[in-house]
C-alpha cells in the first residue's frame, strides 16, 4: 500500500487574452500570458488577416486586452469569417480551409538547405530550452531558427499553436527573413500548424512530434519541407526531402 503524501506541486500558467481589431472584438485565446505582443502579431500573419508589418498601424497590450489598428489593404471579411467567441489552448486556429487552388498560391520557392544533423542539433536545443516543461508537464514549444542552427526565437506556451503565433510574431517583428528559417515544434503538426507556417514563408518544420495527414497534405501543396518525429538519431521526412542535407548527399 502506498504512502499518502501532501505537497506544492508547480503547474503552468494559462490566461485569457482578448483581442480588438479596428475598434470590434475579434477572439479570446487561452495563452501562457508572456510574449503577447509576439504571439498577436503572429496569430494575425498565421490566420492570413496580416501579410507584413505594413498592414500594422498600431498594437498596444493592456491587462490582458490587444488593440491592433490595422492600415493597408486587408481582407475584412475574413477577420468576419473566423470571428470566434474563445479559442481553447487545444485548438490555436479556425480559419476557412483552403482549397488546393488557393494552398498552390501559398506555395514556398525557397531553395535554403540545412543538414540533417543541424535538425537533430535543433531539436536538442528545443528540449533543453523547455524549462517550464519540465517544472509543469504542461506547455509546448516552439523555436525559430536559421539553416545553420542560429536560435532567433524561443517561447512555452500552455498551446502548441500559441506557442508557434509567438515565435512567427517574434520573427516578423525582428525583419527576420523567414525564407531561410527553420521552425521546430514540440507539437503534433496538423494543417491548421502547417498552414500559419506557410503563410509565414517559412520553408522547413522540424517536430518532436507525428504529423496529421491533413498537415502531410498540405505542406506536400505549399512546398514546405515537414520532418517529424525528430528523436535520438533519427526524423522521418515527409515532404519535400530536397532541402535536408543527409550523409548520401555529402560529397566523399
Amino acid at each position: 500500500m502506498g504512502i499518502e503524501e501532501i505537497r506544492e506541486d508547480t503547474v503552468a500558467l494559462d490566461e485569457a487574452i482578448c483581442i480588438f481589431i479596428n475598434g470590434e472584438y475579434y477572439r479570446t485565446m487561452i495563452t501562457t500570458p508572456a510574449m503577447l505582443k509576439e504571439l498577436v502579431v503572429g496569430h494575425l500573419l498565421g490566420e492570413g488577416i496580416i501579410h507584413s508589418l505594413d498592414d500594422l498601424k498600431e498594437i498596444e497590450i493592456k491587462l490582458m486586452k490587444a488593440y491592433v489598428e490595422l492600415d493597408g489593404e486587408v481582407d475584412l471579411d475574413l477577420i468576419g469569417r473566423s470571428k470566434v467567441e474563445l479559442i481553447t489552448t487545444a485548438c490555436g486556429s479556425l480559419s476557412t480551409p483552403l482549397g488546393e487552388r488557393e494552398l498552390k498560391s501559398l506555395a514556398i520557392g525557397s531553395d535554403v538547405h540545412v543538414k540533417a544533423e543541424t535538425i537533430l542539433d535543433m531539436v536538442r536545443e528545443l528540449n533543453l530550452r523547455s524549462k517550464v516543461y519540465r517544472r509543469t508537464g504542461g506547455t509546448h514549444c516552439a523555436m525559430l531558427a536559421t539553416a545553420k542552427g542560429g536560435i532567433l526565437a524561443f517561447s512555452e506556451d500552455v498551446g502548441r499553436h500559441n506557442a508557434v503565433d509567438k515565435v512567427i510574431g517574434a520573427g516578423l517583428l525582428d525583419g527576420v527573413n523567414f525564407g531561410e528559417c527553420v521552425l521546430v515544434s514540440s507539437g503534433r503538426q496538423s494543417s491548421e500548424i502547417v498552414l500559419k507556417v506557410a503563410r509565414s514563408g517559412i520553408p522547413i518544420i522540424a517536430s518532436v512530434a507525428g504529423p496529421l495527414e491533413s498537415g502531410i497534405r498540405v505542406a506536400e501543396a505549399t512546398g514546405i519541407t515537414l520532418v517529424c518525429f525528430v528523436r535520438g538519431v533519427r526524423m522521418n521526412i515527409y515532404t519535400h526531402q530536397r532541402r535536408i542535407i543527409t550523409c548520401e548527399d555529402s560529397p566523399a
